[in-house]
This record gives structure tokens, sequence and C-alpha cells, in this order.
């Protein structure tokens, strides 16, 4: 194990500027997934960890160590790409005890160590093929075991599961999980999937535009979002959002949904007739069977994935859709009017201007 920290972090092509300013320290044995859009600085943060890119400004510590200027072998790192990175000509045996052979370890002991690995990953069936004669979960297992048999302080991985269907990204985050359970050791974990970084993360780092826009544990970040672009990215579907105004009167704050007033309690100091952002997450709208919906919606699209069905609905005060989660038994149809109940506990109010949460 081993604890990484980043102070400052600078990172410029020419003029321009990709990552902004970032500190950020990983605890020993920690899983932290960094997540964001495609652009964000994510993948260039992980990969000046590693020493593949130069720091503008700034410093990276391992164990107390600066290794900021230190060449990648020197770091005691390993990283696990995206596209696997397999030598076609070496049989699986021999791609995994490479790094042992460079370093001139007796062949004995590497024998021992491959056995031993692909053990671990379920692989020993697989140890005389070559990467041409793999699926692409196998040919991922097999870059993971190479990382492995080093023992290294920490594991870096870049989007290693993008290439993979639904089904096998599935199946390897849970190898992941029982690999970091077993090892315990330090990873940090690059991906744009925020689902895998809901499932796999001890915490997570949201990057946006080369700067955090909040870290912390999975059900902190969904749950309660520092701002707008937290709110939007982090969730499956996302939250919803409505833009609309904050009004304050004797009785309270409030918004105003084509005439459901909605009372807040701010934590942020708000003016009459400022413009916010409503968020509200589709499990915390419901469909109401009474005669008293806090609102009427129409279903536009209904969309069933199984376990679960998305109602899209058309509403009077948001030119978006409305996501609402339903039960798939329930029978609803397109172009149906739809009563909705609001959870008062679980509603978001976001600063338009600046896009801080303000609930």
């Amino acid at each position: 194990m081993a604890e990484l920290v980043l102070n400052n972090i600078k990172k410029s092509f020419g003029d321009i500027e990709v990552i902004k300013g970032v500190d950020l320290k990983v605890s020993h044995g920690e899983f932290m997934v960094f997540v964001g859009p495609s652009g964000c600085g994510k993948s260039t943060m992980l990969r000046m960890i590693s020493g593949l890119e130069s720091v503008t400004e700034g410093s990276i510590h391992i164990d107390g160590a600066d290794v900021t200027h230190e060449a990648p072998s020197k770091r005691q790192l390993a990283m696990v790409f995206q596209s696997y990175a397999l030598f076609p000509h070496m049989t699986v045996e021999q791609n995994i005890g490479f790094g042992l052979k460079l370093a001139k370890l007796p062949k004995k002991e590497i024998e021992e160590k491959v056995a031993e690995v692909a053990r671990v990953l379920k692989i020993t069936d697989l140890l005389p093929r070559t990467p041409r004669q793999l699926s692409g979960g196998q040919r991922q297992r097999v870059a993971i075991g190479r990382s492995i048999i080093r023992h290294p302080k920490i594991f870096l991985f870049d989007e290693p599961l993008s290439n993979l269907d639904a089904a096998l990204r599935v199946q390897m985050r849970l190898e992941i999980l029982r690999l970091h359970t077993r090892l315990k050791t330090t990873m940090v974990y690059v991906t744009h999937d925020q689902v895998e970084a809901m499932t796999l993360a001890d915490r997570i780092v949201v990057f946006n535009h080369g700067k955090i826009e909040q870290s912390g544990p999975p059900i902190e970040l969904y749950n309660h979002p520092a701002n707008i672009f937290v709110a939007g990215f982090i969730g499956a579907p996302a939250m919803n959002l409505i833009a609309t105004t904050l009004s304050t009167d004797k009785q309270g704050t409030y918004i105003d949904l084509d005439g459901l007033r909605l009372p807040f309690n701010l934590k942020a100091n708000a003016v009459d007739k400022m413009s916010v952002t409503f968020g509200i997450r589709s499990e915390h709208l419901e469909v109401c069977t009474n005669d008293s919906p806090d609102f009427q919606a129409q279903v536009e699209i209904i969309e069933d994935l199984g376990s679960e069905s998305l109602l899209y609905l058309q509403t009077n005060f948001s030119t978006e859709p409305l996501t609402v989660r339903v039960s798939p038994e329930n029978d609803y149809r397109t172009g149906q009017k739809i009563g909705i109940q609001v959870d008062k506990s679980k509603m978001h109010i976001f600063d338009t201007e600046t896009g801080r949460n303000m609930s």
C-alpha cells in the first residue's frame, strides 16, 4: 500500500492549460476513481502520476517521496491501459512474466509467481495461448496479471473496460473489486462511465475542464452534489434540472412550478426573483394514485429496462422532459395524463449563475 499526494498540479500544452491546479490525497489502500466527460483532464492526470507525462507545475509524492521528475520505472507503479498493450508474439505466460524477466529474476521464481497470478485471476488454462487466441475480457485479465506480478505500490487503471461489451464490463468490475479486496493496494482508476465510478470507488473525484468539481464517497456525491455539473453527471438517469426563479415573501423562500409552491430552507443567501435551477432525482418523483397530486404531466416516452421503467413526462413548467423511475409492472401508455407527487425532503436548488448547490 502507498499514499499518493498531488500538490497544485498544473499541465499545459503550449498556451492551453488542461490541468488547472489540482490538490488531492489518495490514502493507503484507497480505491480512488477519476470520472468526468471526455477532455476533462482525468487521463492526463493519470499519465502525470505514472510519469508518462511531464508536470508543468506542482509536485507528486508517493509515501512522502517526491517523484515529480522520476522516470516511470522508478515510481513502483503499475498501469493497466485501455488497449491491453500485450506483446502479440508472446504467450500469456511470457506476457505476465516479462517484467520479472527484465529484472533478471531466476526462471524458477518467475514461473512460480506467474502461476500464482494466473490462479488468482483464473487464467491458468490460458497460459500457453497468445493474445490473438483470447477474448477481450481474457486479454484484460492478462494485462492486470502483468501488473499484479510486480507488487506495485499503486495500481493505475486508464479506462480498462471501455472496449468490452456491457455484460463483460459488469463481470470485470467484480473481478477488479475482488482484486482490491484481496491485495488491499492503493488504486487510481479513470473512467468516463459514472456507473463504473459509483460501483467501484471508495471515493470519486469529478473532473471538469481540468479542475476538481467535487470529491467524496459515491453516495455523498449522489445525494449531495456540490453544483449543477455534479448533479447532472452523477446518476443514471441524470438528475432532473429545471430553470426557474426563487422568490421570498413573509412565509419564506420558495419556487413556483406552474402553481406548485415548493418551499426551501436554504443554507446560502438568496434574493427575491433570483434565477435558480431546481433539481430532483427520478426516484424522488412518484406517480400519485390519489386525487391531490402536486402537478399533472403527460407521458411522452416509456423506457422499459426490465427491472424498472423510466417515464419521460411533458410538463407545463419545463421545456425538457421530466424523468420518473417506476416499477415495470405498472401499465402506463404514451399520451396518458398522470399525477406526480414530489418528495419535498429530496429537493435541490442551484444558483444558476455560479452553479453551486444552495440547499
